[in-house]
């Protein structure tokens, strides 16, 4: 997810719950534009925000593995192909 997109087109607070989840427990509002204004801090364009993933991503014991916050996103995944 952009996060200047996200907060550019998202209504506040409205538009901000139930999308957050740190540490399994669901942002407010207010804590989730903290949680933003921090990643922005850090330099971080997009976030691993994905409903299958979750943020951090699930797929990884190390977090979203070659995750580029810099504007690339997700590298995607390898699945298993089913026969």
């Amino acid at each position: 997810m952009n996060i200047d997109g996200f907060i550019r087109n998202a209504r506040y607070p409205k538009g901000y719950k139930g999308l957050f989840v740190e540490d399994g427990k669901e942002l407010s509002a207010p804590e989730a534009r903290t949680f933003l204004a921090l990643e922005k801090a850090k330099g971080r364009v997009v976030i691993p925000c994905s409903s299958e993933c979750g943020n951090p991503c699930q797929h990884s014991d190390n977090g979203c593995a070659g995750f580029d916050y810099a504007g690339g996103g997700c590298p995607g995944r390898y699945t298993k192909e089913t026969e």
